[in-house]
C-alpha cells in the first residue's frame, strides 16, 4: 500500500481548514443567533418528520399499525418546542448539569463534614471541591446562557486552532514526495 493514502491531500487540508474556520469563527462571533437558528431548524426538520408520520397512520388508510402515530405525536410536540422556544431548549441542559451539580456538591460538602468530625486529613480539600462544585452548579443554574456562550467559544477557539494546524500542515505535506498524486 502506498504511504499517501492514509495522509489527506494538500486540498483536503485546505478545504478542511477553511471549513473548521469559518465554523470556528461562527461559534464564536454568533453563538445566540447560530445555536438558536440550529435549534430551530432541528425543529422544523421535527414538525415535518411528525407531519409525515401522522400523514402516513391517518391519512393513509393502508395500515392499523400504529407505530407512525407513537413516532408522529412525540416528534410534532419535540419540533414545535424547539422551534417556538429555542432559547428553553438552549438553556435547558445546562439547568440540569447544575442541579446535579448542586447534588453532588452537597454530598461532597457533607462528606467533607464527616471527615473533619473524625479528624481525617484532606477535608478541607474535600469542602473546597465541594464548594467550588456548588457555585458552578449555581451559575449553571442561574446563568444557563452564559455558559452555553463560553463553551461556543472555547469550541469556536479550537476550530480556529485546528483549522491553523491543518493548513500549515497542508504546506508542509505538499513538500514531501509521498504526498503527490
Amino acid at each position: 500500500m502506498k504511504r499517501y493514502l492514509f495522509n489527506p491531500s494538500t486540498k483536503d487540508s485546505l478545504v478542511l481548514g477553511l471549513l473548521y474556520l469559518i465554523c470556528g469563527l461562527a461559534l464564536c462571533f454568533c453563538q445566540g443567533s447560530l445555536l438558536v437558528t440550529i435549534v430551530r431548524i432541528i425543529g422544523i426538520i421535527a414538525i415535518v418528520f411528525g407531519c409525515w408520520e401522522m400523514y402516513v397512520y391517518f391519512g393513509l388508510h393502508k395500515s392499523t399499525d400504529m407505530s407512525p402515530m407513537i413516532m408522529g405525536i412525540p416528534a410534532l410536540i419535540v419540533g414545535l418546542i424547539f422551534a417556538f422556544f429555542p432559547q428553553m431548549v438552549i438553556n435547558f441542559f445546562p439547568v440540569v448539569a447544575g442541579i446535579l451539580f448542586i447534588i453532588n456538591s452537597i454530598t461532597q460538602i457533607q462528606g467533607s463534614l464527616v471527615m473533619r468530625s473524625y479528624q481525617m486529613s484532606g477535608w478541607i480539600i474535600s469542602l473546597v471541591i465541594g464548594l467550588c462544585t456548588l457555585a458552578l452548579g449555581l451559575f449553571l443554574v442561574m446563568r444557563p446562557a452564559s455558559f452555553i456562550n463560553a463553551l461556543m467559544m472555547i469550541t469556536g477557539i479550537g476550530l480556529i486552532c485546528e483549522a491553523v494546524v491543518l493548513v500549515v500542515d497542508a504546506f508542509i505535506l505538499r513538500k514531501t514526495p509521498h504526498n503527490k498524486r
